[in-house]
């Protein structure tokens, strides 16, 4: 498991970094094209969840990444920390534990946002998809490698 831990922090800090950047060049709503008409940095305020879901409920959204962040580090913790029976039968697998990683990274990103400054800020701008941040890939990436993972066993 140590292996992989560093991803949490990793996926955290360089959200934070990302973030703090877009907020020194950008004011809401504004940005800059990175390669015209395809990729833009727009920043934009994210009250909800995804696609701007449940848009009237911060303190839910707040609540609901706390206690997934501390389920899924207990998780981590117990089924990912070298116990051998548990990696015999695929839950301590180093894809699942990075995807984990990432799962927990990225949420701990968003919810930070959300409790600092009561919005997530997003800035990956395809013009043909809602604006969306690392966290949010980080978050999407380590689903994806789950799905992955139990569909390949």
């Amino acid at each position: 498991m140590i292996r992989f831990v560093w991803i949490i922090p990793f996926v955290f800090f360089l959200d934070r970094i990302v973030k703090i950047w877009i907020i020194r060049q950008c004011r809401e709503g504004e940005g800059f094209s990175v390669v015209p008409g395809v990729f833009h940095l727009t920043r934009v305020h994210n009250t909800g969840a995804a696609f701007g879901l449940l848009k009237g409920a911060p303190g839910f959204l707040i609540f609901f990444s706390l206690f997934s962040i501390f389920l899924f580090l207990v998780l981590l913790w117990r089924y990912g920390g070298g116990a051998r029976r548990w990696a015999v039968q695929g839950f301590g697998s180093g894809l699942k534990i990075g995807a984990w990683a990432l799962i927990i990274g990225g949420a701990m990103g968003n919810v930070y946002d959300r409790i600092r400054y009561g919005h997530v800020i997003d800035y990956l701008d395809f013009r043909v998809w809602p604006v969306f941040n690392l966290a949010d890939v980080s978050i999407c990436a380590g689903v994806s490698l789950l799905a992955w993972a139990m569909l390949r066993r």
